[in-house]
């Protein structure tokens, strides 16, 4: 497609332009991208949720550590008005 001179070149022409061979390959409609760009979201969330917290494990033995020291409270105070659990099939 020729263009005027002075005419600003859109940025997917130009790069077509560039690169003959993508001139064959049609524009990637709407709803292929947001297709893709949800798998990636996802991808990033699911890597955010499960794999950093196993890169960086110590950090998160040393926060729970340290969360844990501040609970001064026994397994009675902790259940509130319930019952506190105990073991049905301890021998007494």
């Amino acid at each position: 497609m020729r263009i005027p001179e002075g005419a600003p070149v859109p940025f997917w022409l130009s790069i077509r332009n560039r690169f003959p061979r993508l001139a064959k390959t049609a524009r990637p409609t709407v709803g292929t991208v947001a297709v893709i760009t949800t798998g990636i979201i996802t991808c990033l969330a699911v890597c955010a949720v499960t794999v950093y917290p196993k890169y960086y494990n110590d950090y998160y033995k040393n926060a729970q550590k340290e969360e844990r020291a501040l609970l001064r409270l026994d397994r009675e105070q902790l259940a509130g008005p319930q019952n506190a659990w105990r073991d049905p099939f301890e021998k007494k």
